[in-house]
């Protein structure tokens, strides 16, 4: 299903058959998917510095511990205040993209609307391209086959393009200059998130109800020439929270999104401004959709997270496992301690979730996370965005039942590290 998909791209088949040469070709005891990451893999994130954004690379260890290994730059900049809230990191789920097979790394650069590509190589991360991602503020990738699609915040739309095995960037032929707009244009809403569906005949994106209290996910019917069709609005009665966030999908095809709760602004004037000290606000929850061939969304049901600001969402690789992160804790008196950082659903064959437990991460505001391409260990990345703690990566053994065990933390990072990639 996956090669079917992959050829369905135009030059699809020179992409799969150069991908399985590059595979093939790695030297012996090297490693085919991590920059420099040991024979284990490689975690990736990103410095989202200003003065020049940055990929930093870890080996990634046979007990999932890491080791800082390289800082590449991308040869573009980050962003000091991403809107609405000012927080230092791209506040946003999948700001890094690992695609194809492992062997290439997309990564947004917030700061200067461009869009940086790297190849994975045992030697190292090797600088492939930078291009424009045709609007302003990009925040969130995803890619399917051959095909990569970026979205940008504060001009609402998103914009495709086509990759070599090479990491070269050219936008999708017959595309608009514009690309697609999104359903709502900011600062009515704020974006969250762009994806793929398993199948990659459609592209999902998440926006907050911020101000408006009105959160929406978007649809977009992809063509078997890779362009999105317009966009598909999905809001009211099948959105049971506000603000959706983060999501992932089922090996069903289910549509799982993280709910961060509502945030009230004073006199409820914009901006709205987060009021994490208040237990009203952020009640964290995850919702379960079905998913039409037309790109309407169902709700199959929403489950409370037991946490607050419940923002990003990933699903383990055998699709019976949903963890979501809370940003802010489990309550109010834990904000900044990273206590109930992280809730274990079950799903369901037919897409329903059930809370199973909290875990703990470090101090600090649990996430974006990413998981290995074996399915074996859980990463969740800890930036500094309130409080004083160090920004760090928590790594977790994922057991039977979705159990999360605590393996080790790394840390001493940026402040400002956005998106999270891992093999």
């Amino acid at each position: 299903m996956r090669i079917v998909s992959m050829l369905r791209g135009s030059r699809g088949w020179l992409v799969l058959l150069l991908g399985l040469l590059v595979t093939f070709a790695v030297p012996a005891g090297a490693s085919a998917w991590g920059g420099g990451g040991g024979p284990h893999g490689a975690v990736y994130t990103a410095t989202n510095n200003p003065a020049g954004n940055a990929v930093i690379v870890f080996d990634r260890h046979g007990d999932g511990s890491l080791t800082q290994s390289a800082v590449v730059p991308t040869g573009g900049i980050g962003l000091a205040s991403n809107p609405p809230f000012s927080f230092p990191i791209v506040d946003s789920s999948g700001s890094i993209d690992l695609a194809f097979g492992g062997h290439l790394l997309f990564v947004v650069n917030a700061g200067d609307n461009t869009i940086s590509s790297f190849r994975v190589t045992p030697w190292g991360l090797q600088l492939a391209d930078r291009v424009s991602s045709h609007g302003t503020l990009p925040i969130s990738l995803t890619s399917h086959g051959d095909v990569l699609y970026v979205v940008n915040e504060i001009s609402a739309n998103i914009y495709g393009f086509r990759f070599s095995p090479w990491g070269d960037l050219k936008p999708l032929a017959g595309q608009a200059a514009s690309g697609r707009s999104l359903s709502t244009p900011f600062p009515n809403t704020v974006t969250a998130q762009i994806g793929f569906s398993p199948d990659g005949r459609q592209l999902i994106v998440t926006e907050r109800g911020l101000p408006n209290l009105t959160g929406v996910i978007d649809t977009f019917n992809v063509g078997w020439n890779g362009l999105a069709g317009p966009a598909h609005k999905n809001t009211g009665a099948g959105l049971v929270q506000p603000n959706p966030f983060g999501f992932d999908f089922d090996n069903a095809g289910h549509l799982l999104v993280s709910n961060a709760g509502i945030v009230l602004a004073p006199g409820n004037g914009p901006p709205p401004i987060p009021q994490v000290f208040d237990p009203a606000q952020f009640v964290g929850s995850a919702t379960s959709y079905s998913v039409s061939s037309s790109g309407a969304i169902a709700s199959k049901g929403d489950v409370l997270s037991g946490g607050r600001a419940a923002c990003w969402l990933v699903t383990s690789k055998d699709g019976r496992y949903a963890f979501v992160t809370n940003t802010l804790s489990d309550t109010v008196p834990n904000i900044f301690t990273g206590i109930g950082g992280v809730t274990e659903y079950a799903v369901g064959p037919h897409g329903g979730l059930t809370y199973l437990r909290q875990v703990d991460t470090s101090p600090g505001n649990p996430g974006d996370e990413a998981i290995s391409r074996g399915g074996r260990y859980l990463f969740v990345l800890v930036p500094t965005v309130f409080g004083p703690d160090d920004s760090h990566i928590e790594t977790y053994r994922i057991g039977w039942h979705g159990s999360l065990t605590h393996v080790a933390s790394a840390g001493g990072l940026p402040a400002a590290i956005s998106g999270i990639a891992g093999s």
